[in-house]
């Protein structure tokens, strides 16, 4: 039987490419609802505290801060929280220490630093001072998938790392079956989101690349390869309808009208290239507009995919942004 989990969802918010032109580029259009498993590369620091143990007190700090990336724990590499405190116990059973010698990474260089691990005799359990994390979770929504190259784009924006505000440093991760159970709708100032169900024992693809234009992998799923969709260049889209497709109740992908009211000419890449309103009631009434969970969401104009859903407008949920969909085939290369 499969393991499913519910999970309240947080949509997130560089490596460069050559240019193309994909005017004629055909892909198969996405809207399906997937989880989101990304790994670091070690153990994540996120925050760390003072505490006491037999009257002496303890500072991670001086060796710690939010956004060190613990990768060695001596000279183990360490690749989750599991092996984090196996080897912490190894070595203080081993020879003692209750300060023992790690590597980290802080602001792309690597350092050596120490790591607390003291037994509280009083409370019966270890302490570090220091809080972690391996992976980051979380429910966006497939673009679009090639089946010529096997690989799927997605969110349409990086995987953003809560706690230091910067692109998460991933290493892999995979995408998993999702169904949406309810939508928390949004409000002026208040992005809702989508709660959902994820199977984390049905892979559905593989996690290659997380930049500033979405996340990008291999797909692993039978598709059917015959319907396929024209992509648009920039140049082709024009202000007026057009539809969105995303999921809001369980796995059934559906269309909402929207209204593209600007499109930005871009010197430079962006993800904010494309304005526009939800004009669809029905979406309205179900989520006020634009929610996190809906990162991803393919927009059609003219029947071409021209982009897909990356941000709501703080202050109108009915008004969100868009990524022009060749800059999601650019990085996808």
């Amino acid at each position: 039987m499969s393991k499913k989990f519910f999970v309240c969802i947080v949509c997130a918010t560089l490596l460069f490419f050559p240019c193309h032109i994909y005017a004629s580029e055909k892909v198969i259009l996405g809207g399906d609802s997937v989880g989101i498993e990304a790994r670091y590369d070690g153990v994540m620091v996120n925050g760390t505290y003072i505490f006491h143990c037999d009257g002496k007190k303890y500072n991670p700090s001086k060796y710690l801060q939010k956004g060190d990336l613990i990768t060695h724990i001596h000279d183990h590499k360490i690749n989750s929280i599991k092996e984090m405190q196996e080897q912490l116990m190894h070595f203080f059973k081993q020879k003692k220490e209750s300060k023992i010698p790690i590597t980290i990474i802080r602001n792309d260089k690597n350092m050596q630093s120490y790591i607390y691990y003291i037994y509280d005799q009083k409370n019966k359990n270890f302490k570090s001072g220091v809080y972690v994390k391996d992976k980051i979770t979380g429910i966006g929504t497939l673009t679009f998938y090639d089946p010529e190259t096997n690989m799927y784009g997605c969110l349409g924006h990086e995987i953003m790392d809560f706690d230091t505000q910067q692109l998460a440093d991933i290493s892999d991760g995979k995408l998993f079956p999702a169904s949406i159970t309810s939508i928390k709708k949004s409000t002026d100032y208040d992005a809702g989101e989508k709660h959902g169900i994820i199977d984390y024992e049905q892979p559905i693809g593989n996690i290659q690349k997380n930049t500033i234009y979405g996340i990008y992998g291999t797909y692993l799923k039978n598709v059917d390869s015959s319907n396929m969709m024209d992509c648009a260049s920039k140049d082709e889209i024009h202000t007026g309808k057009a539809y969105m497709y995303t999921v809001v109740n369980g796995n059934q992908i559906k269309p909402y009208e929207i209204e593209l009211i600007e499109i930005k000419k871009q010197k430079t890449k962006d993800v904010k290239g494309i304005v526009f309103k939800v004009i669809d009631e029905d979406l309205i009434q179900i989520s006020n507009g634009i929610v996190q969970g809906m990162s991803g969401s393919p927009i059609v104009q003219d029947g071409k995919l021209i982009g897909a859903v990356t941000h709501v407008v703080v202050g109108d949920p009915t008004k969100g942004y868009g990524i022009f969909i060749e800059n999601m085939l650019d990085a996808a290369a």
